[in-house]
């Protein structure tokens, strides 16, 4: 994922840096389990952060936010479905490797 698909003209900088954040957690090479945990805090960080900054912006402004963050937020959803299922690939994959190692035991 790169940050021209989680940033927007309406993005704030704290989001801004939430968002370099996720492109670097994404990009790094580092074991699954912390990168999840990790992926999950930033998600959680960036959901208060714009939780919060909405309030403070007008009625069209908060439309405009909305609406831009929606196609962030759906690009968001799908890079994380697509994490899930190469998780679940990965673990079909160990107990069907498993399953075949204890038959030739």
């Amino acid at each position: 994922m790169k940050l021209f698909e989680l940033t927007h003209t309406e993005t704030p900088d704290e989001l801004n840096q939430i968002n370099q954040q996720l492109v670097e957690l994404l990009s790094a090479d580092m074991e699954e389990m912390d990168r999840y945990q990790q992926l999950n805090s930033l998600i959680q960080s960036r959901d208060t952060f714009i939780r919060s900054y909405l309030p403070q912006l007008s009625e069209e402004n908060k439309k405009l936010f909305a609406k831009k963050e929606l196609a962030v937020n759906n690009s968001l959803k799908e890079m994380a479905q697509r994490l899930l299922k190469s998780a679940k690939d990965d673990i079909s994959h160990f107990i069907r490797s498993q399953a075949a190692t204890k038959k030739y035991k």
